[in-house]
Order: C-alpha cells, then structure tokens, then sequence
C-alpha cells in the first residue's frame, strides 16, 4: 500500500504536538517544536526518517547541553551541526543507533541548532529519532523558516558529489561531498529562502548512469518523502515552492546521445508534472555543468541543449526557461564540480533568479 506523508501533516505528528514534554526529557524528532527544510518521512515512534540530502532539522532549546539520538544505515554517513549561526561542525555515524553531542557549555542558555544531512540519496539514511536538552534543559518553540521557498531537482551535482573535496584529501565520495556547499543551497541562503533538494546521484529523466530504464529515475523519486521507499509519497500540498531549477541530463547522456523524441517529451511531461505541483513557479531548466563537447563522445553539450530549447518551447510557459550553464573541469580523476564551481554556478544562476521573482 503507498502511503502518503507530509511534513507537520500526519496524524502521529499531530498527537506528538498535543502531548506535554515535561523539561529535560527526550522531545521525539517528529515533535512540531523541532522544523524540518527537505524530504523526509515520520516513522514509528516520531521518529524522521531521511533520504535525500540537505534535509535540515531546525530547533530552540535552553539548556548547557544538547544530544540527539539517531540510527544510521551505515557506517560513515554524516550530518553538519551548527549553533547559533556559528561555525558548521561535520559529525560522522556509526551503524546502528546512537547518541551525539551537538553542543555542550558550562552554562545554560537559549540556543538555535540546526542539523543537516550531507550525503547523496544512494550513500545510506538515518532515522533521527529525539533530542534531548539535559536534565534540566527543555525544548523552546521552533525557529520560524524563511518565507521564500526553492527547490532544485538533478541528480549527484545538485546533491553537492564532491563539493568539499581539497586537493590532498582521499577521492572519497562520503568525506568529499557535503549537500550545504551544493550550489542549490547556497542559491537559497543567499536569496533568504528555505531550500529543499529533491535528487539522486546517478539519475537522470529517462535512464541512470548505466543506461538503466527502470532504476528509479527522476520522474520516480521526485514523487516520493525518500528517494528509495516507493511505499513513501511525498505529499506536495506541504511544501509549494517559488522557484524550481532542474539539471537532468548527465546521466541520460553518459551512455552517448539519448533518443531526441524519448528524452524530449519525458522532460516535458515531468516539467508539466512539476507544475501541477507548483503552478506559479518559476521553473529554470540547466545545462549540465559535466556533459562537453569532445572529439571522443561527440557533440553531446550542443545537443543536450538544443533538446532543453525544445523543452521549454514545447512547455510553452513563460515562467519555464533555460538557465545556461558553461561546463566545469571538476577534481581531478573525477567530473563532478569543486566546492568553488559550485559558487561559480550559484553566481550564474543569481541574477536570473533575482530577475524572474524580484528577490
């Protein structure tokens, strides 16, 4: 059976909400005090459970310390914390569940905290399952979120696949990919705007990577609260966005040149998909920044944007429109754009965006 889930939305959230939470005990994940930017899907308990990336726990406490207690898929998936507007702090997972610091002092005082998740769709998920503020701490009511709502849609580069690898570090895609140095999200914090990333690495509109059809692809996972449980809806009523940018077409084209009537009229109708969902947005369709011209794989750029003008022209909407992209040479050994491309291609996008809504 498909279940359908919404953020604030289901009706264990809702007795979660009711229920009074004496101070210093454990506030469940799912709790309407702790507010959530992205996907994600309530599980027993209220527990949240997270699959795609940049899904972001925001919460208040007062207190001198803060834990949460969450179980991970695997070893090694992660989660960025900051307080207080400070510093972004990088936390690595065990398998199984446990219990993490997020922060600690001598004193007690009100405090802002928010949580994010780093890593791509396929890397693993993890289930938040409380916070607890300390014996004598106790949860505030939650940050408001910003009224500006983006969204971006793609596959590994908008989930930010190598973004914070530096020269000297280990080509690996846990420690060198981190979703908050992804172009998307930092498009959004500039432009004050909540930002939710609805992709997967390895994904494309009409096949995956390995040219595979029926592997979950774009106009698939863009349904769902996590990118792999079909049995999970995303419910879209709950999160209506402004603006959308999609970049899809890498992996369609990593294979050589899609079929020009297969690719086209797939990403019409997702677009169409996207703003029966949205139908006031601003849609921005991308260039991919990794798919080139070149004498061994052919023209591929040139044709994998002549497809996208014949996208936008078969939408025939005005607020749907190309947003070019130049290609960038990506780390070493490895196409995905740095943690400074992904700036470069915010700047690109800035002012168009900043255009179309008047932000």
């Amino acid at each position: 059976m498909k279940l359908e889930w919404a953020c604030g939305m289901m009706a264990i959230v809702a007795g979660l909400a009711t229920r009074t939470v004496q101070a210093g005990e454990p506030v469940p994940a799912a709790d309407a005090r702790v507010t959530y930017e992205g996907r994600y899907a309530v599980g027993e308990g209220g527990s949240v459970r997270l699959g795609f990336p940049g899904v972001t726990a925001h919460l208040r406490f007062h207190g001198k310390r803060l834990t949460v207690r969450l179980k991970a898929s695997e070893k090694g998936i992660s989660f960025d914390s900051r307080v207080d507007g400070g510093g972004w702090q990088r936390v690595y997972l065990e398998a199984g569940e446990g219990t993490y610091t997020v922060f600690d002092a001598a004193g007690a005082g009100d405090h802002e905290v928010a949580l994010l998740r780093c890593d791509e769709s396929w890397v693993g998920t993890y289930d938040l399952l409380a916070f607890d503020p300390g014996p004598d701490g106790t949860v505030l009511e939650p940050p408001r979120l910003p009224a500006r709502r983006m969204m971006f849609i793609g596959d590994s580069v908008t989930c930010g696949a190598m973004d914070a690898w530096e020269p000297g570090m280990e080509m690996h895609l846990k420690a060198n990919s981190d979703a908050r140095l992804s172009y998307g999200m930092i498009l959004a914090s500039r432009l004050g705007a909540q930002c939710h990333l609805v992709s997967y690495g390895g994904r494309g509109i009409v096949r995956d990577w390995q040219g595979i059809r029926d592997t979950g692809n774009a106009p698939q996972f863009y349904e769902l609260a996590r990118p792999d449980d079909p049995a999970v809806a995303w419910n879209p009523a709950s999160y209506v966005p402004d603006a959308i940018g999609i970049q899809l077409g890498t992996n369609d084209f990593n294979q050589g040149v899609p079929d020009q009537n297969e690719f086209v009229n797939t990403y019409v109708e997702f677009i169409r998909k996207v703003l029966r969902d949205a139908p006031a947005a601003w849609v921005f369709v991308m260039d991919s920044p990794i798919v080139g011209d070149d004498a061994v794989k052919g023209p591929r750029r040139t044709v994998l944007h002549a497809y996208l003008e014949q996208i936008v022209a078969r939408v025939r909407q005005p607020r749907v429109v190309v947003a070019p992209l130049r290609v960038y040479p990506g780390v070493p050994g490895n196409g995905h754009p740095t943690g400074a491309e992904h700036v470069a291609m915010a700047d690109a996008l800035e002012p168009a965006v900043r255009r179309a809504l008047g932000w």
